[in-house]
């Protein structure tokens, strides 16, 4: 039986359930990040517009968006909820709320990310192997999915 998957916007009392998703995940899942700790959360997500997944009443992930260059800052999805499409159902909601194409950064050596965001429809555009940790950016091709860019080119349509 599938899960309903119900997106809505991060609100205060998300916080702690949302910084604990992300702990957790990086103490498991990120041995490049150094000492990770409960408060990073709010640190590393100011300032954004953040949406959460719920699955039966419960915080099932969350994304993070940096608004003025629709910029994925963050996409964790808690263990207990992964291979249920949450990552999906988060960045597709996300193009809501881009006026371009989203952009967003994935260690080289995140495999399993790297595969999640190619079977998504992100593209490799950029490598950073100079970074630390060493990068990819990667840029979104699901453009039919952006209401704001449809709306553009619909009026650009009737213009011609």
């Amino acid at each position: 039986m599938t899960k309903r998957i119900e997106i809505k916007p991060a609100t205060a009392a998300d916080q702690a359930a949302l910084a604990e998703i992300y702990l957790v995940d990086r103490q498991q899942d990120f041995p490049w990040v150094t000492d990770p700790q409960l408060q990073d959360f709010n640190e590393d997500s100011r300032g954004e517009f953040v949406l959460v997944a719920w699955i039966d009443g419960q915080r099932a992930g969350f994304c993070s968006l940096y608004r003025l260059a629709n910029f994925i800052h963050l996409l964790f999805v808690a263990p207990d909820f992964r291979h249920l499409k949450v990552g999906e159902r988060l960045l597709t909601e996300m193009r809501q709320y881009a006026t371009e194409p989203l952009t967003l950064k994935c260690v080289m050596a995140n495999e399993n990310a790297l595969r999640f965001y190619a079977q998504v429809g992100f593209r490799i555009v950029k490598a950073d192997a100079d970074a630390l940790p060493p990068n990819y950016t990667l840029r979104d091709t699901h453009t039919e999915q952006y209401v704001a860019l449809v709306d553009v080119m619909a009026n650009e349509r009737k213009l011609n």
